[in-house]
Order: structure tokens, then sequence, then C-alpha cells
């Protein structure tokens, strides 16, 4: 991705200072920012790749029990928000009941922030690379009403118009 956006950035880099509108500073932000957080995106996928890799068979088991049980909590509160009944509960498993969860909050809070950035962490490379996705679409959007005819700009707004439901998804999925 990051090359694409690299690519796409040489349209507007090369313009000179004093020839440079607003609008195409805006572009040339949004770009750099995209291309930033795609970068990033990718190192934290490698890392977090790296780091997945690196766990034995008791801490993968571990792990995935915690995020089975984050997942059935989800699940039951969506299911309870739906029914609005509180007390429909999902059949029980081999899941942890959330003991080990208080354990955790006994913690100092130094321990429990680190805690909480290594777990952001295996999460963060799709949003950041969803928002230097957005970031980049948003530079190529300006740059059409910008620098472009007015009909460029309206083909382009009809284009991510028409596109916008598959990365969006369905309700359902929200």
């Amino acid at each position: 991705m990051s090359a694409i956006q690299a690519q796409v950035m040489t349209a507007t880099i090369g313009i000179g200072r004093d020839a440079e509108t607003a609008a195409l500073s805006a572009v040339n932000a949004l770009f750099l920012a995209g291309l930033i957080f795609s970068i990033t995106s990718a190192f934290l996928a490698f890392l977090t790749a790296r780091w997945l890799q690196r766990l034995s068979n008791s801490e993968r088991t571990r792990l995935e029990i915690t995020f089975e049980a984050q997942s059935r909590k989800r699940r039951r509160r969506r299911i309870s928000k739906r029914d609005n009944d509180v007390e429909n509960r999902l059949p029980g498993s081999l899941i942890p009941d959330g003991s080990e969860a208080s354990k955790e909050g006994r913690q100092p809070f130094a321990r429990r922030l680190v805690y909480f950035y290594f777990a952001y962490s295996l999460f963060a490379p799709m949003t950041l690379l969803v928002t230097g996705v957005m970031c980049m679409a948003m530079g190529l959007w300006v740059f059409a009403w910008a620098e472009h005819s007015l009909a460029v700009g309206i083909v382009v707004t009809a284009v991510y118009f028409i596109i916008l439901p598959f990365p969006v998804g369905s309700q359902g999925d929200w």
C-alpha cells in the first residue's frame, strides 16, 4: 500500500512552493499522512507476527482462551441488548469466568498501561492501514476537485459512493 501511495504522491510533490495552492498543500499533507500511517502499519504488523511466532504453545493456548472469553462477553452483551434480557446467557465452556481479570485490576497502573499498549499493538496495524488508505483516498478526492475539471470531480465522487459499501460492510458486521 505504501508503494502505491508513494507513486500517487509523485503527481503533486514536484510542484514548487510558490506555485502550490492551499488545496495542493492539503493534498500533500493527506498523502504524506497516509504514507506514514501505512509504513507504521507495516512495521507493527511485522512486529506482531514476529511476537506471535515466538509464543510457546502454553502462551498460545492462554491467548486463544482469553480472546475467546472476550468474544463471548461481547456476544453476551449484544444478545442481552437485543433481547433486553440481562439473564440471557450462552452455555458455559472451559473459558475462565473473569477471575483473572480482577487480579489484573490490582496490578500497578504502569504495568496495566504496558499491557494495554502491547495488547493494542496487536490490533493497531489494521487500524493504521485503514487510516492511511482513507488519507490517500481523501487526498485523491481533494486533488480531483481542486486540480481537475468539474466532470472529473463528479466522476471521482460518484466512484467513491459506488465503492463505499465494500469497505464499510453491512450493519451486521458493526
